[in-house]
């Protein structure tokens, strides 16, 4: 029973959304029934991030490097937080803002 909606200015800043993602986003949020506990979803879906591990992100590991180093240089490499993956499936009305802002941290 989940509906269209139109996220708060603050949302969208704090989401960090473009301009051509806001152009083709499919927003939603519940409605709110009894089968789906006014949550407008059923059941779950993960969001995902997935480091490969490279010659600096081992060189970093073997050299006792601090977590957030070794994130930063993962990035730096390509990897995207689970916070982005999250967004994705805002934009393709999966699941809602609140969802991802819940779960998920833009600077992890």
């Amino acid at each position: 029973c989940k509906q269209p909606h139109e996220p708060l200015e603050s949302e969208i800043q704090a989401a960090g959304f473009t301009e051509e993602q806001l152009a083709t986003a499919t927003f939603m949020k519940g409605r709110g029934c009894a089968k789906c506990q006014k949550r407008g979803y059923k059941g779950r879906m993960g969001i995902f991030e997935l480091m490969v591990l490279n010659n600096k992100i081992r060189e970093l590991a073997f050299q006792g490097a601090a977590t957030q180093d070794i994130r930063r240089a993962a990035v730096a490499g390509g990897m995207r937080i689970m916070f982005d993956d999250g967004l994705d499936k805002v934009l393709s009305g999966q699941t809602t803002l609140d969802e991802v802002f819940r779960v998920a941290k833009r600077d992890e």
